[in-house]
């Protein structure tokens, strides 16, 4: 899943603004239109997929093309291009009601809780130069304070470690979780009176974070597809200041 869900998003951002713009006709009344709209999403979604796999590969991200060979670096492409689809299907699946939430949104819960427990008690160890290092944040709290005399110094060192994981970036993690969640259920009400039923009155509830997490969906993606024009563009001309000026690769 290294591609994540960059071809998706991407794909979709791209078909709406196509549509918003009047390029592209779409009646989201008629259900014929929809069903080619959403078909033709997802083929953009595979063609941008294997082109970022293609660029990803050739730029040397998983090693010199030249060193690798070229069949290795097709079936990097064939396994990047295959988890995007599944991604993809898994998202179609979960959109039609087998599962909880959009799939989109479930991934990357799952990405962000995955890190937060691997950064917390991955017993991966470390060669920091110091000795080795536990690499979770609270097993490296628990082994710190067992082995070092100076408690106050193990204290320390865990929570304000520079080179890995420490605990003080999970109680901070868990701090704008917290912020987060009581800003999501933050709404204002507005009140609305109604013109057809004289005299009738409601409520209609804005909330706070109204766009949810699409900003920081958008901006992900865009940073991803930066980086990967950034690799393809130095990959061809590395002297060159413009191309310099979006980043320099190794």
């Amino acid at each position: 899943m290294e591609l994540g869900i960059t071809p998706i998003v991407t794909s979709g951002m791209i078909m709406q603004l196509l549509a918003g713009a009047n390029l592209i006709e779409v009646d989201y009344s008629l259900k014929e239109d929809r069903a080619l709209f959403s078909g033709a999403q997802k083929l953009f979604a595979m063609i941008i997929a294997f082109g970022h796999a293609t660029v990803s590969v050739l730029t040397g991200l998983y090693g010199s093309p030249q060193e690798i060979g070229s069949g290795v670096c097709l079936l990097l492409i064939i396994q990047l291009v295959v988890a995007s689809l599944i991604t993809m299907l898994l998202d179609e699946l979960l959109q039609k009601g087998y599962g909880l939430g959009s799939g989109i949104n479930l991934f990357i819960a799952t990405n962000i809780c995955e890190t937060i427990f691997w950064k917390a008690l991955s017993p991966t160890t470390i060669n920091t130069g110091r000795g080795d290092e536990f690499e979770g944040a609270v097993i490296a709290l628990v082994h710190l304070l067992f082995t070092r005399k100076d408690k106050t110094r193990a204290l320390k060192e865990a929570f304000y470690r520079q080179n890995l994981p420490n605990v003080m970036n999970l109680l901070s993690t868990g701090l704008i979780f917290s912020i987060v969640i009581y800003l999501q259920g933050f709404r204002v009400e507005l009140p609305v009176k109604s013109n057809r039923f004289r005299g009738q009155r409601g409520t209609y509830p804005i909330k706070l974070f109204y766009t949810s997490n699409m900003p920081i969906m958008l901006q992900s993606t865009l940073t991803s597809n930066i980086f990967m024009i950034s690799q393809m563009l130095y990959n061809r001309y590395p002297e060159n200041l413009l191309v310099r000026l979006l980043g320099v690769w190794t």
